[in-house]
């Protein structure tokens, strides 16, 4: 895909410099730099809709939700003591080792 992009001078002169004294490419510089904005990107929204009130997860929030134990899971009836729920999540860990 062919895309064109308006700079102004600054960067434009930044952008050759910048080229020049690493030995690579406009092309792949953008490319990089549009990867790597899009990935932070994704992850701000990803935290966003994890946000309560504006607060960002905790690192625990997220390791749980990385280990995919953050949602409803099925506990056959059963009441979601702390037992239950402990002995459900890592049932969920040892599949996920597997």
């Amino acid at each position: 895909m062919t895309l064109t992009v308006r700079l102004d001078a600054t960067i434009e002169t930044a952008l050759e410099r910048h080229c020049a004294e690493r030995g690579v490419t406009k092309s792949l510089v953008v490319q990089e730099s549009l990867a790597e904005y899009l990935l932070a990107d994704k992850a701000r929204r990803a935290d966003d809709k994890t946000k309560v009130r504006g607060v960002p997860p905790s690192d625990n929030y997220r390791a749980f939700a990385e280990a995919g134990l953050i949602g409803g899971g099925e506990l056959g009836g059963v009441s979601a003591t702390n037992a239950v729920v402990r002995e459900r999540a890592m049932q969920r860990i040892r599949r996920k080792a597997a």
